[in-house]
């Protein structure tokens, strides 16, 4: 994966976390593809950007404003980028804390983050990444 591509992925979540989802949503390629993991709540294929976000309020609607996807490394796979992110939030109802770590395969489409697929396990991210077993 180019270093252009790997900073697309980079100013995605860092234009996120900062609140500014109108930039986030506009940097995302117009046909991206959110790929849920099968624990999580709602787990589903979203398809197009209205989707992708439809699909991403789904998941942070049970908690309080401010949520966050926290990517502590991101490892070029050389097509795929896998990045191992820490969601961080307080539950909306429970107003539990949430630090949960889960892996995020993307790639990258024309310059902009085109594909996500999260993982729950890592020696699965991995795998779907390109990358060889930890």
């Amino acid at each position: 994966m180019s270093p252009d591509d790997l900073n697309a992925v980079r100013e995605l979540y860092e234009a996120y976390n900062r609140g500014d989802y109108d930039q986030a949503t506009a940097m995302l390629h117009e046909d991206v593809e959110l790929q849920q993991w099968g624990a999580a709540p709602d787990a589903d294929v979203y398809v197009g950007r209205e989707a992708f976000v439809r699909g991403i309020v789904r998941w942070v609607s049970s908690f309080e404003p401010g949520f966050q996807y926290v990517p502590e490394d991101l490892i070029d796979g050389g097509e795929r980028v896998m990045v191992r992110v820490v969601l961080r939030g307080r539950g909306r109802e429970s107003g539990i804390d949430l630090e949960q770590v889960v892996w995020q395969v993307w790639e990258v489409r024309d310059g902009s983050p085109w594909k996500v697929i999260v993982f729950s396990d890592e020696a699965a991210a991995r795998e779907a990444a390109g990358l060889s077993p930890a």
